[in-house]
């Protein structure tokens, strides 16, 4: 099974020691079949308030991912199936989650989130994979 983390479960890390503690365990045994969106980078470089914690995020998380090759961005494919899956008033969060969503489907991954948003984009793109943080050691 490869992973790809949503940005709700690495804020969390960010912001609660036991959360942290929780994604070190499930990476330890799962970073090797771990990939990252480009989508959440994004997220997280936007989300990040100052320019120390920027670098601090890159040196400390993403580096690593980057260097192994394992920040993938959405196809094209992945970009027209979740602008015709957004529906009225689209915000820019609808629209992460539905790109990483449609990008996982298409490359297997299962989504691990804390985030509800995914169980109703489960409606629309179907066999998409989804994990509550944080999935058992197969």
């Amino acid at each position: 099974m490869i992973c790809t983390l949503d940005t709700s479960v690495l804020v969390d890390a960010l912001r609660q020691s036991a959360e942290l503690d929780r994604l070190k365990a499930f990476l330890s045994w799962a970073l090797p079949s771990t990939v990252l969106s480009s989508v959440v980078v994004a997220e997280l470089m936007a989300g990040a308030r100052s320019a120390k914690a920027r670098e601090a995020l890159e040196q400390q998380f993403l580096a690593p991912f980057e260097r192994r090759g394992r920040i993938l961005a959405p196809s094209a494919a992945a970009w027209r199936r979740a602008a015709a899956n957004m529906g009225p008033s689209p915000t820019a969060s609808r629209l992460s989650d539905m790109l990483l969503a449609c990008q996982a489907r298409e490359y297997g991954w299962t989504i691990v989130t804390r985030g509800a948003d995914f169980t109703a984009i489960r409606k629309s793109i179907t066999g998409l994979k989804v994990a509550a943080p944080f999935p058992a050691r197969p």
